[in-house]
């Protein structure tokens, strides 16, 4: 690189810094209230805050800024050098800007509107293009609702989004590095929603153990997927030794405890944290999910049993993680909130797995619901057993007709 073309990208990056430095919050605030906006509220110069604090009006002058300077530096980088670096370059140095003002002691915002409106143009751009499929959109913004109606927290509805949008971009949009760079920007956004979650306190792990769900075999259920990968790449009977020989670690210790009271009495007393209390004189949901898991490799083709085991291991997680956070709603023995989280986290695996499966998406959608249905009616059958053998055998049939 030369020098003139170091200058100009230093330029570019530079020019990108100042336009997101600056903060309409932090200036309508000193202006109509004499305050410091980083002060009051949840102490951010950003939107919400600014309504919270400010009102209606300012803190739409306040989004439409924020959320257009990524874009405005993004247009201007690649105007002044000419290329479409030095264009991302000013667009995440009006992200730094935002967060790190100069005049401001280095002390901004969180950068989530800048980041999002950048995000939302690339979105824009790749429909235009026809990379993204418009029932993607809908499909999405159908979630977000959903969510949205569940939480009324956008910290979590961001949990399911925006891993979905990474994974959309990866499997839809051909390889380059303004692709990489809108990953990189839906991440950043992600991680800031994470960091919420964890300073504001809406994720307590001991609420739901207290509830009597024990916290590591909840987060060992995403990391099932990863078989679900490897089974994509490895032939049918090695996938299954490996999950068999998962489900025998967990299934030999319950048929001893259940057998056997002293054995019972041991884990319950003094190991504690692996089982239930509910699952004193029964078998584990864990040994249920994963001889579920290897039943349903066992009895059906590749694509169906892919489906089948998809449902339950994200349904699973998130309507154990967005019911007991946020039923309100008694269904059956259930909550509606749990219920719903559950068929949207089932479309969404489907949807995102149907470009790695010979099965279209009426048939793929039909065995979510199934599953979500399954999951909430009082079957008498642990949902853990039946939701992935039963899910996977209307896909199954409806192929048949």
């Amino acid at each position: 690189m030369g020098i003139i073309n170091l200058i100009l990208y230093l330029t570019a990056i530079l020019l990108g810094y100042i336009l997101g430095s600056l903060l309409p919050s932090y200036f309508l605030g000193r202006k109509l209230k004499g305050i410091d906006i980083r002060e009051q509220g949840t102490r951010n110069a950003g939107t919400v805050n600014a309504y919270h604090v400010l009102g209606l009006f300012p803190s739409i002058i306040t989004a439409l800024f924020d959320v257009s300077k990524g874009i405005i530096s993004l247009y201007l980088g690649q105007l002044i050098t000419g290329s479409p670096l030095g264009g991302y370059g000013a667009a995440a140095a009006s992200i730094a800007g935002h967060v790190f003002p100069f005049y401001l002691r280095f002390r901004g915002g969180q950068g989530v509107a800048t980041a999002t409106g950048l995000m939302l143009y690339f979105l824009a751009h790749y429909y235009a293009l026809g990379n993204l499929p418009w029932f993607s959109l809908l499909l999405l913004a159908f979630i977000v609702l959903i969510f949205s109606l569940i939480t009324r927290k956008g910290e979590f509805v961001g949990l399911i989004i925006l891993p979905s949008l990474i994974f959309l971009i990866l499997i839809f949009v051909p390889f380059s590095s303004e692709k990489i760079f809108t990953m990189l920007v839906i991440a950043y956004i992600l991680s800031i929603n994470i960091l919420n979650i964890w300073k504001l306190g809406l994720w307590k792990p001991s609420d739901f153990a207290h509830k009597g769900l024990i916290s590591w075999r909840l987060y060992l259920r995403p990391l099932a997927f990863l078989l679900i990968l490897l089974y994509l790449k490895l032939e049918k009977r090695l996938i299954l030794v490996i999950v068999g020989s998962l489900t025998l670690f967990f299934l030999i210790p319950d048929l001893l405890r259940l057998i056997s009271n002293r054995v019972n009495r041991f884990f319950f007393v003094q190991v504690r944290k692996i089982y239930r209390e509910k699952e004193r004189k029964k078998f584990s949901s864990m040994t249920l999910f994963l001889l579920s898991f290897f039943l349903t490799l066992l009895l059906f083709e590749r694509d169906i049993a892919i489906l089948g085991v998809s449902f339950l291991i994200f349904g699973d997680f998130f309507s154990k993680i967005y019911g007991l956070r946020f039923g309100r709603t008694p269904f059956f023995e259930k909550t509606l909130e749990g219920s719903l989280a559950h068929l949207c986290s089932c479309l969404m695996a489907g949807y995102l797995l149907q470009p790695l499966v010979n099965i279209s998406l009426p048939v793929i959608f039909l065995g979510g619901l199934t599953a979500s249905m399954v999951e909430a009616l009082p079957l008498g059958i642990d949902d853990n057993l039946s939701v992935a053998l039963i899910s996977a055998s209307v896909i199954y049939i409806t192929l048949l007709f």
